[in-house]
């Protein structure tokens, strides 16, 4: 893992020295989030919330491949500050390529997107380091001179270092853009995602040691009766397991430009995840963004 962060890392100067004779552009954004279900908790008893402080900076360098292509490539470093579950405090690193194409010109030509991501994390905790694959494939279009949408599909595949902390997932959403001036935007994304999450409970002491096997001191999801459960170094007495589930998500924001170059972005977001084994989680997280672009 740590050989991957240091690679990565190099990866970023190398980006910041070759941009500074290319098109390029250096991105910085600062921002607080309220997370209501920080362990995606599926019970009640065992939801915490948290507020992380976050900061970000990225290079990107793009050029056109010919007329109808675009291709960018960044690389950047993203920081979570917990305040309160310190140890979900993590570091991420990634590189990107995303490659554009809109065959046909015009302001309301349909555009096609394909991205490939590779990222690392590295958290606070002793369980959750993980590296990451992202590949996105997407089509948007020009409504109007006010609306814009976008859909896509997108694969997520996680290795951690313990296996509970493994995650797969395809997603499916669908984006919409209204400019209300010309550099204030509200956007509205909906999204489906299907696949495996990583969730948390607390308090399993065994209410009776004698008995075989064990009774837990309180009501656990169904799953869990047949699912091992690994201790969890994040929470006080605290254990994780995997689900399998189908999530649904809404975000509402709006982007409020201060400049050419920079704008402040709020949104609110919901999530909603049902198991297969019909207990369910969901969250609401709320964000307030500084976004800088140094060109």
């Amino acid at each position: 893992m740590i050989k991957k962060l240091i690679s990565l890392a190099l990866i970023v100067l190398s980006f910041s020295a070759h941009a500074s004779s290319k098109p390029y552009g250096i991105n910085l954004d600062a921002g607080i989030i309220s997370d209501d279900n920080v362990g995606r908790a599926a019970l009640a008893s065992d939801i915490v919330s948290d507020t992380i402080l976050t900061l970000g900076i990225n290079v990107d360098y793009s050029f056109h491949l010919d007329a109808h292509s675009l291709m960018m490539l960044s690389s950047g470093l993203e920081s979570y500050q917990y305040q309160d579950f310190d140890k979900l405090s993590n570091t991420l690193l990634f590189v990107r390529a995303d490659l554009e194409l809109q065959p046909h010109h015009g302001f309301t030509a349909p555009w096609y997107l394909l991205s490939l991501e590779y990222s690392a994390a590295n958290y606070d905790s002793s369980l959750r380091d993980a590296t990451g694959l992202t590949a996105e494939l997407a089509i948007g279009k020009r409504m109007t001179d006010r609306i814009s949408i976008r859909g896509g599909l997108l694969f997520e595949s996680f290795d951690a270092d313990v296996r509970e902390f493994d995650n797969d997932n395809m997603r499916v959403y669908l984006n919409s853009d209204y400019k209300l001036s010309e550099h204030n935007i509200i956007y509205l994304t909906l999204a489906y995602t299907d696949g495996n999450t990583t969730t948390s409970t607390t308090d399993t002491t065994p209410a009776s040691k004698t008995s075989n096997p064990p009774r837990f001191g309180h009501h656990l999801p169904n799953e869990v009766k047949t699912i091992s459960l690994r201790a969890d170094d994040a929470f006080r007495n605290g254990f994780v397991y995997q689900l399998d589930t189908e999530s649904s998500s809404l975000q509402l924001g709006i982007n409020y430009g201060l400049s050419d170059h920079q704008s402040i972005d709020a949104s609110a977001f919901y999530f909603r995840s049902d198991s297969f084994g019909s207990d369910t989680y969901d969250g609401t997280i709320l964000q307030l963004s500084y976004l800088h672009r140094f060109q």
